[in-house]
């Protein structure tokens, strides 16, 4: 709630329980997302009181992410992100797009997906990578069954095209979504 925006004048103490579980999610923004509620929610105890305190407990106090927010060290995090992203190639040194194939019948969603894995691999450059397919970390939701592939390049034209080029070409399945996410902000 605090994390939120709500605002209560006299906080003076707060402790962030399990600060560590976003760290867990497989998405490349897991870091980002742990930091920055960390730091929002540090910043509630001291905003009306100098000696406000905030508690982190963590089963991983030594991450990054959890020791640049315990400091406020928001330059320190952008450096040590930024250069985890370039190393593993992730934005804002790449593009993403992502693919997510959803069905009531699981055999159908993990079909399309392959299908549509094996169409895009003949239309992106060797440049470019496709990740999956691959069940999404989030495999149902409202009784929908989603597979997921991931392309990515250092520009986005050559994954456009393989994504038109895959439009044109597939085959729909009747009970069969696709959702196409352009540089998706979440990969669950």
């Amino acid at each position: 709630m605090i994390a939120k925006g709500l605002n209560f004048p006299g906080v003076r103490l707060v402790g962030i329980a399990l600060a560590d579980t976003g760290l867990h999610m497989p998405d490349f923004r897991a870091a980002e997302r742990t930091f920055a509620l960390i730091v929002q929610v540090a910043g509630r105890a001291g905003r009306f009181f100098p000696d406000g305190r905030v508690i982190i407990q963590t089963w991983n106090p030594k991450n990054p992410a959890i020791v640049y927010a315990s400091r406020g060290d928001i330059e320190g995090f952008y450096a040590y992100e930024l250069e985890q992203r370039s190393q593993m190639d992730f934005p804002p040194f790449s593009r993403l797009i992502r693919l997510v194939f959803r069905s009531k019948n699981s055999r159908i969603a993990e079909q399309g997906a392959a299908e549509a894995a094996g169409i895009l691999k003949q239309y992106l450059p060797p440049e470019a990578d496709i990740m999956g397919p691959a069940e999404c970390p989030l495999g149902l939701i409202a009784g929908n069954h989603r597979f997921q592939i991931i392309l990515r390049a250092k520009k986005m034209p050559p994954l456009a095209k393989a994504v038109r080029a895959f439009q044109q070409t597939r085959k729909p399945v009747q009970s069969l979504y696709i959702e196409i996410d352009v540089d998706p902000v979440n990969l669950l």
